[in-house]
């Protein structure tokens, strides 16, 4: 993850990442000095002196079939490598729902707990980065943040404030043998959201409410695997189970989790970038 190794590298921490290509590896974390090593999680071979000579690991992996496997063997070397910490990164919902990210993670986080390595498992909401994907733009060059979620509100939280408490406990000594919840300072709707982003790149979004079956159908359509789960969690929002919130980024990091006000901010170029890909796309 990205904003982890950022956070790291300002703070004077040497950094190994495991990547499966060098260049795209080389790409991601250009200007920040960070040592790449070249492995697979699918070839256990080729990681496994990856955590030797580190003294923790932060483990994270794209949702796949394989997910449980991976991490489990990843946390296995960290161990025989004498690892003193293992952060890994998990799900608000580990264990407390059906989907499968939700299982998987909680069978991830068990194996882990049980290796007698101090460890830290961060359960971050609903990532800000998410609404991205929500953005159309019309043929007319009207823009929408589209989503079945009524009036429903998310605790939403930025990428980068997760970077901010893995790294704080990658350096610190203290692990915090348990996991902590990550959400942002507040629930937000789509609403706000359609607003934050407007006000940020000075230009017009709106919310559009979609129909949720209509909503169903098409990421069946698109052949989305997990296409049940991510309905099923708008209609989570829609309900309100997933207004949710904790302060526990301002209690590992010191600070307040950033705004959706801040994060569009701070995000503007990344949101006129995807518009203009959008449209591009839809032409």
């Amino acid at each position: 993850m990205r904003r982890v190794a950022e956070s790291l590298v300002n703070r004077g921490v040497g950094v190994r990442a495991l990547v499966r290509d060098i260049e795209r590896g080389k790409m991601a974390t250009l200007g920040m000095g960070v040592e790449l090593v070249l492995g697979d999680f699918d070839d256990p071979k080729s990681i496994e002196t990856a955590p030797k000579g580190c003294d923790s690991v932060f483990i994270v992996s794209v949702d796949n079939e394989r997910q449980v496997e991976q991490e489990i063997s990843l946390a296995k070397l960290a161990k025989e490598a004498g690892l003193r910490h293992i952060v890994k990164l998990s799900s608000s919902d580990a264990g407390d729902r059906p989907y499968a990210w939700s299982v998987a993670h909680a069978e991830i986080e068990t194996a882990i707990s049980v290796l007698g390595v101090p460890y830290s498992f961060l359960r971050p909401h609903y990532f800000m980065q998410n609404y991205f994907s929500l953005l159309k733009v019309e043929s007319a060059g009207v823009v929408t943040l589209e989503a079945p979620s009524n009036d429903g509100e998310i605790g939403a939280i930025d990428a980068y404030d997760i970077g901010e408490c893995a790294a704080v406990l990658l350096v610190n000594t203290g692990a915090l043998n348990s996991h902590a919840l990550l959400t942002g300072s507040e629930n937000i709707s789509m609403e706000r959201v359609a607003a934050a982003f407007s006000s940020a790149i000075e230009q017009e979004i709106s919310y559009v409410n979609l129909d949720s079956k209509a909503y169903l159908t098409q990421l069946e359509t698109d052949d989305s695997g997990s296409a049940k789960d991510i309905a099923d969690v708008y209609e989570e929002v829609c309900v309100g189970t997933i207004a949710i919130s904790s302060d526990n980024v301002e209690r590992i990091t010191g600070n307040k989790p950033r705004s959706i006000e801040q994060f569009a901010i701070e995000n503007k170029h990344a949101i006129k970038s995807i518009i203009e890909r959008v449209a591009t796309s839809s032409n």
